[in-house]
């Protein structure tokens, strides 16, 4: 039996879809030989791994299976990525007035840093996010006004604000209620009264990479929102802001007319 689910799924890597005919991306074959290996399992043939190059018995599977993939990959199927979403400017309103983006609690306070981090300064994924110190954030007041700089890869300097929404009110008060001193993502702990407090722990990695989607999906928003959004919501502002692409590449920490990709059509 298992020997004929073996043939079958062989003769499938040559198959087309049958929506759309087109050949199956890579990828869903890994999932059919994953699938496969899951039946086995749920019906006690524990012993089956395809995956086992020590095991010799599933070799030839192995290697047909191996060859399909590096065909479909070097005819470029499976190999294109959904790209995350810019925040556009209703997009961030409702953030604001859904109450996603706020001081009410550590929470609220927390998206706003993260988002605004990202939107004023090009912040990358999870791990320049991850790495981040309060000593990297810089609050001072010149001869324009209080501004906030950013001290990283390159020095960053964001201007202006006013009202419930200024940034740099906002990025005050969370620093100052981390002591502005160690990691800059900790824990949000529940109000003490009208306290708000954070843990002395990092952010956990997996619960810091999927802030961005977090956040959109509580204020509602459709579309593919992920940590990357806040990077391509920084450079898509800076292209309608009318600034030269030198600049946006200094902004974002891109090194190749790559930075164009942001560039939106809009």
């Amino acid at each position: 039996m298992l020997k004929l689910w073996i043939i079958g799924a062989r003769d499938l890597f040559w198959r087309r879809e049958k929506k759309t005919g087109d050949e199956y991306p890579s990828k869903s074959l890994y999932y059919i030989v994953c699938g496969l290996m899951r039946h086995c399992k749920d019906n006690k043939l524990f012993h089956v791994y395809f995956f086992d190059e020590k095991d010799g018995t599933f070799a030839q599977f192995r290697k047909v299976l191996d060859a399909r993939m590096k065909y479909l990959l070097a005819k470029g199927l499976g190999t294109k990525q959904k790209k995350a979403d810019a925040i556009s400017e209703e997009d961030e309103e409702i953030l604001w007035s859904s109450g996603v983006f706020g001081q009410s609690n550590s929470t609220t306070l927390q998206y706003t840093v993260f988002y605004y981090a990202c939107k004023m300064f090009g912040l990358r994924g999870r791990d320049e996010h991850r790495n981040l110190q309060c000593s990297q954030f810089e609050l001072g007041e010149d001869g324009k006004g209080k501004y906030i700089r950013f001290i990283g890869r390159n020095n960053k300097t964001f201007n202006g604000g006013l009202g419930p929404r200024c940034m740099y009110n906002i990025f005050e008060t969370y620093l100052n209620i981390l002591g502005n001193d160690g990691c800059f993502y900790r824990k949000p702990l529940a109000l003490v009264g009208n306290t708000i407090r954070y843990g002395k722990q990092p952010l956990g990695v997996n619960k810091l990479e999927g802030l961005m989607k977090e956040m959109c999906q509580k204020a509602g928003l459709t579309g593919n929102y992920t940590n990357h959004s806040g990077k391509r919501t920084c450079a898509t502002a800076l292209y309608k802001a009318g600034l030269d692409e030198q600049t946006i590449m200094d902004r974002t920490g891109h090194r190749s007319s790559a930075v164009r990709a942001y560039k939106s059509k809009n």
